[in-house]
């Protein structure tokens, strides 16, 4: 395939998968950045990210699990905190660390969007198949992951130029 095919296909399958993003739920007053925060607060705390008498998740993991930065992830979370969505709690042995965790509201919040996202999914996959849908899932994770790590390993080639 020429180099000018392969572009022309691969932009419009990038259109198609922005447009994936229609996928998830509009929440009043809640950006879908700070949405997908309070997924993967959920997440972390359903892996086992809240052992013990911890109260939640720690930041730092957010935002090596996000790949965002921390003052990127303390914004978010403070967003999320002013709108009752969420709590942060520092630890008592060491300041430093912050610990969060979604509130009631949030949950509530959460879940119900969740619903909505999956009644959409459900309805993809019964027009693309449960089989084709876990096969890209696979290959588009594999594409992130070869994307980030010529990211990393070249970040002259993602540099913002104008």
């Amino acid at each position: 395939m020429s180099a000018k095919k392969r572009t022309d296909e691969l932009f419009v399958v990038l259109h198609y998968l922005k447009r994936m993003k229609d996928l998830i739920p509009e929440v009043p007053g809640v950006p879908q950045g700070e949405f997908m925060m309070m997924h993967k607060i959920h997440c972390c705390l359903q892996e086992g990210g809240c052992q013990g008498n911890v109260p939640g998740v720690k930041v730092s993991k957010l935002s090596s699990n996000m790949g965002m930065s921390m003052p990127a992830v303390s914004q978010m979370l403070k967003s999320l905190q002013k709108k009752g969505l969420v709590t942060r709690t520092a630890a008592t042995d060491d300041r430093r660390v912050v610990y969060v965790a979604l509130t009631t509201e949030g949950e509530r919040v959460f879940s119900n969007a969740i619903d909505r996202f999956l009644e959409r999914v459900d309805a993809v996959a019964a027009l693309f198949g449960e089989e084709k849908i876990n096969q890209i899932t696979v290959l588009l994770e594999d594409l992130g992951h070869a994307v980030e790590r010529v990211r990393a390993d070249q970040p002259e080639k993602f540099a913002q130029h104008i």
